[in-house]
């Protein structure tokens, strides 16, 4: 009999398996009975109960004010959610597609060739369109889904602050993945995603610090303080909020060893496939995230080999619909010829995200280094 390879997830910035823990809280959530927090009986206060204690959880990792979360159905809802309320916003041009997509922006900010914004530029923008523009938003992602490459969000919120602009922060990508804390960082709104730290898809937030005052973008019953109408969805923000307890300083700290299989890979890979370019590493980034392009091999190519050695990976350049596109993210970078060709290894953002039978180890980096070499 032919022994099958070891089947290795390496795509976890796509969305992270819902963890143990999680799953056991859900479980008891739905066994406790019919919870609707709309109602005023013993179960709807229940209901209620699990939201807030959820929306405490999520606001301790971020350092963050509980009544300041807005639970919605994904980052992305929360993101047009948050821009709907703006006719002049400004963008990174390294966004996540449904920043840039909601945004409806022609303001964008460029990046350099390692993926990090152009602060001078953005001054240089913002001086410009504030002369006859109020009300102006400006958007920058925290850690690039693609790169991994961590954003100056400090500098970003100073300058916008001189042109008396409001800051967003997609941080999707961050948590769980950096220290976020909103007591030390003037942000006026980020968006957060459940799935990202390990809860069941279909659940995230956006932030609203400081008591700014938005318009709905769903009419109904006036939940989550009239944000965002509709029937609570109490699995997922009970997930959610299992998923952000378990963000603990230990997590953070363990992802030095996620650092350490990181920087093992990319060594292996330097060693036996040379002409493997790497993008974003001179730069501050994540932990877990290895962004490569082969020269000659087209992204979905590489993409269905790896496949067929049990490597689940992402194309760089994967879109909503599952098919491959350039990447925008390595245009903006400067690398149109290699657009279509990366490939991104996304590690668990922490080991303690890993079950037993789940760890990756050197021996399974080795071979998918030897089965990148023989593209």
């Amino acid at each position: 009999m032919v022994k099958l390879n070891k089947l290795t997830y390496l795509d976890y910035n796509a969305t992270v398996p819902v963890l143990d823990d999680v799953k056991f809280a859900v479980m008891e959530c739905m066994n406790i009975g019919p919870l609707n927090a709309s109602s005023v009986h013993a179960f709807g206060r229940k209901g209620k109960n699990i939201i807030e204690s959820s929306r405490e959880n999520i606001a301790s990792i971020i350092n963050a004010n509980s009544e300041d979360i807005v639970f919605t159905s994904s980052a992305t809802e929360a993101t047009n959610l948050l821009f709907s309320n703006f006719d002049n916003i400004v963008v990174s041009s390294i966004e996540h597609l449904a920043v840039l997509s909601s945004s409806k922006s022609n303001n964008f900010i460029r990046v350099n060739k390692f993926g990090v914004i152009d602060l001078n530029y953005l001054e240089e923008l913002l001086k410009k369109i504030s002369v006859d523009k109020k009300n102006i938003l400006v958007s920058v992602m925290w850690v690039n889904n693609e790169t991994g490459v961590i954003q100056p969000i400090d500098d970003v919120v100073e300058i916008s602050r001189k042109y008396g602009c409001l800051v967003h922060c997609d941080a999707a990508q961050a948590l769980g993945k950096i220290k976020i804390n909103l007591k030390t960082i003037d942000l006026d709104f980020i968006t957060l995603s459940g799935h990202k730290i390990g809860a069941p898809a279909g659940i995230g937030a956006l932030v609203v610090k400081n008591n700014i005052h938005l318009n709905a973008h769903l009419l109904g019953g006036g939940q989550e303080k009239g944000l965002r109408a509709g029937t609570e969805n109490l699995i997922g923000i009970c997930g959610f909020g299992k998923a952000a307890s378990l963000a603990s300083e230990v997590m953070y700290e363990s992802s030095d060893k996620i650092k350490f299989l990181r920087d093992y890979l990319t060594k292996k890979i330097k060693l036996l496939s040379p002409e493997t370019v790497f993008f974003g590493e001179e730069v501050n980034r994540v932990n877990n995230t290895i962004l490569i392009a082969l020269p000659n091999v087209p992204g979905d190519l590489a993409l269905m080999k790896l496949d067929l050695e049990a490597f689940y990976v992402s194309s760089g350049s994967a879109c909503s619909s599952g098919k491959i596109s350039n990447s925008h993210v390595l245009q903006a970078m400067g690398f149109e010829d290699l657009a279509s060709n990366s490939i991104r290894i996304s590690l668990p953002p922490n080991v303690n995200m890993l079950g037993a039978e789940n760890l990756i180890t050197t021996n399974e980096l080795d071979r998918f280094a030897l089965c990148w070499a023989n593209m």
